[in-house]
């Protein structure tokens, strides 16, 4: 029988020795065992090994020890045996497949203390989570007043812009509001923009932000040189509805 082909029945020893080996497999290795003085003494071995490994006490203590300790009590103990033969002692003249298999044995069967349960985390755990919720709501609010509150400076310095016209010089008996109807419409685009507005942040500048939206829309209507009355019509309005005092407190209020 050669070598190679040999080793491989050692290797089936080993496993059974085991118990990786069932049924046929299992059948096979032992009439193989029976046969094979090499085969039979490598069984022998690997059971008498992992008889003493079981026998251990160090294999259920505490702290957990690691397996190359656990290995080195055993190969001491298999020296101590007094009927252990000489080629016995030498654990490092073991067939290669009968080490590994009691080495694997050892570490299959071990199983370390079980850790103590951890103490149940405390009830305020998903805080952090909460906490962090709460910064990003303060956040939003906080640039959601300041963005009203330049929207509303930059509508008020628009509307005193307007309570100075300058004559057309293109036409008599108009005035030049070309700049200022640029300036509403891009006003105008930046408060359809405005974020929050319709929350609760902004509530109490709802009404003056309407105001302005409607004051922003009847200049961005007119022509480039628009006509007086047009221009007196928008100014009336402006001073009817307080509009400069209401945006000059709104903006306090906003920028607290």
């Amino acid at each position: 029988m050669s070598r190679l082909f040999h080793g491989r029945w050692r290797e089936r020893t080993s496993l059974l020795a085991l118990g990786g080996l069932t049924g046929p497999e299992a059948d096979q290795a032992r009439a193989h065992a029976a046969s094979c003085a090499e085969c039979a003494d490598d069984l022998a071995r690997a059971h008498r090994a992992l008889e003493l490994a079981a026998l251990d006490p160090v294999r259920d203590a505490e702290p957990p020890i690691t397996a190359a300790t656990l290995l080195t009590r055993v190969n001491a103990r298999l020296d101590a045996a007094p009927e252990t033969p000489r080629a016995l002692r030498a654990a490092w003249l073991w067939p290669a497949g009968a080490l590994a298999a009691a080495v694997a044995a050892l570490l299959l069967s071990y199983r370390p203390p079980a850790p103590p349960s951890a103490a149940p985390p405390p009830a305020m755990a998903e805080r952090p989570a909460a906490a962090a919720d709460d910064v990003v709501g303060r956040m939003e609010r906080t640039v959601t007043r300041k963005q009203t509150a330049r929207y509303l400076d930059d509508a008020q310095d628009l509307l005193l812009t307007v309570a100075a016209p300058h004559p057309c010089p293109r036409e008599s008996k108009r005035v030049d509001v070309e700049d200022e109807a640029r300036r509403s419409r891009e006003l105008l685009a930046r408060r359809a923009l405005l974020v929050g507005t319709s929350g609760e942040t902004v509530a109490s500048a709802r009404p003056v932000l309407r105001d302005v939206e409607y004051v922003l829309r009847e200049m961005a209507s007119l022509p480039s040189c628009a006509r007086e009355r047009d221009l007196q019509a928008i100014q009336r309005e402006v001073s009817r509805r307080n509009l400069l005092m209401k945006i000059d407190l709104m903006t306090r209020e906003l920028k607290g």
